[in-house]
């Protein structure tokens, strides 16, 4: 299995951090040669990694002064780029948690088949989950996954309550891009019940196909995703 490049490693570091409150809003982060010392690596390395930071809204920079932590990180789900749930909030809200709804293997609807490009019926995997953040439901999220991509994915427990996590590390698939559609939606009663909302009110759906190193699909997701937790972009002028 491949490790995370470095600057990755750097940025996660630094994301927990600024999660945990160990870096405070407007605190100001060591400079890039106390950085490089500090984690053993290159200058050009720790640019990495605050560059991400700075794109996802975690720091501020401010020329002649240094990288200070964003004092305006909003709650939300960033999808600019393709990581789990957890990342998609980080730092921007809350501890992340799961409620499993189900976990097992049964048929596939035909909706999933053509996806997968496997007969209806077959076996595959179902996940079902209600994402909370701070405690307070976010998100519904219904995962299908095709039973030889991970054939026992539904008979333990997620790697850290993350599928992707337990996708990368327990069956060596290496997640290369994801399709999402989004629109909006009502909630159904059953749905409104798992996220202690209203039926009929208002929520995002997201229909995600993830894919593998060779354009295989490996994951099927609808999510459901409350108002008070919306999507944020940011759209690079090209």
């Amino acid at each position: 299995m491949a490790h995370a490049p470095r600057y990755r490693v750097i940025y996660d570091d630094l994301v927990s951090q600024i999660q945990e409150g160990l870096l405070a809003p407007a605190a100001q982060l060591p400079g890039e040669n106390d950085l490089a010392r500090q984690y053993g690596v290159s200058r050009m390395t720790v640019r990495q990694a605050l560059d991400l930071l700075d794109s996802d809204n975690f720091v501020v920079r401010r020329q002649g002064s240094g990288t200070f932590v964003s004092e305006t990180a909003k709650r939300g789900r960033r999808l600019n780029r393709l990581r789990s749930f957890a990342d998609e909030i980080a730092g921007t809200a809350g501890e992340v948690s799961s409620r499993v709804v189900r976990a097992e293997t049964g048929p596939a609807t035909a909706e999933v088949a053509a996806v997968f490009g496997i007969a209806e019926g077959d076996v595959v995997n179902r996940v079902t989950r209600v994402r909370l953040i701070g405690g307070a439901p976010a998100a519904l999220q219904d995962a299908w996954v095709p039973y030889s991509v991970a054939p026992s994915l539904c008979r333990e427990p997620l790697l850290g309550g993350s599928l992707y996590r337990t996708l990368t590390e327990r069956f060596g698939v290496q997640l290369r891009y994801a399709d999402q559609s989004m629109t909006g939606a009502l909630l159904t009663a059953e749905q409104a019940g798992l996220l202690d909302a209203e039926p009929g009110g208002a929520v995002l759906e997201a229909r995600r196909t993830t894919y593998g190193a060779a354009a295989e699909v490996v994951e099927f997701t609808t999510s459901w995703t409350l108002p008070a937790f919306p999507v944020l972009l940011r759209i690079d002028a090209e």
